[in-house]
């Protein structure tokens, strides 16, 4: 007996995707940050190094739905999801946490809080520059601000 089930694993993966990762974005979503910051809590005391997570919110998000529409809101999404990971090493997560609101865990910072804090507020700088530059809309440029916490 033989049975073909390509289309089951493509089925499979899709699944996954679409409950691990976020559909426009395709960063991890909620649901992956969280899996991946219980392991990363987990692991920190055993390798002795501290991390950090960074919330990001776009400021008059809204607006910019409201007045051109959610296109071009999500163009805008795409385009801070790509800046952030740019921004990053590729051992840390960014991830989408909904509408606009996003999350990046950084791992792998130094064992003292002082360091590891500064550490963190450099990402943060280094973020806030990248997002505070003009974004390529189309024919227009568009200005986000971002909040970082």
């Amino acid at each position: 007996v033989c049975r073909d089930i390509t289309d089951r694993k493509k089925a499979e993966q899709q699944i996954e995707l679409l409950a691990f990762f976020d559909a426009l974005t395709g960063l991890p979503n909620r649901r992956l940050l969280l899996d991946r910051l219980q392991r990363a809590s987990a692991s920190c005391p055993r390798i002795d190094k501290l991390g950090a997570l960074l919330f990001i919110d776009l400021d008059n998000f809204k607006d910019l739905n409201d007045t051109l529409g959610h296109d071009m809101g999500d163009r805008l999404l795409v385009l801070v999801a790509q800046r952030l990971q740019e921004c990053v090493r590729t051992s840390d997560t960014v991830a989408r946490f909904g509408g606009d609101e996003f999350v990046v865990m950084l791992e792998g910072l130094d064992v003292d809080p002082a360091h590891a804090a500064q550490q963190a507020e450099l990402v943060a700088e280094k973020l806030l520059e990248q997002l505070n530059r003009p974004f390529q809309m189309g024919a227009q440029e568009h200005y986000s601000t971002p909040s970082i916490g």
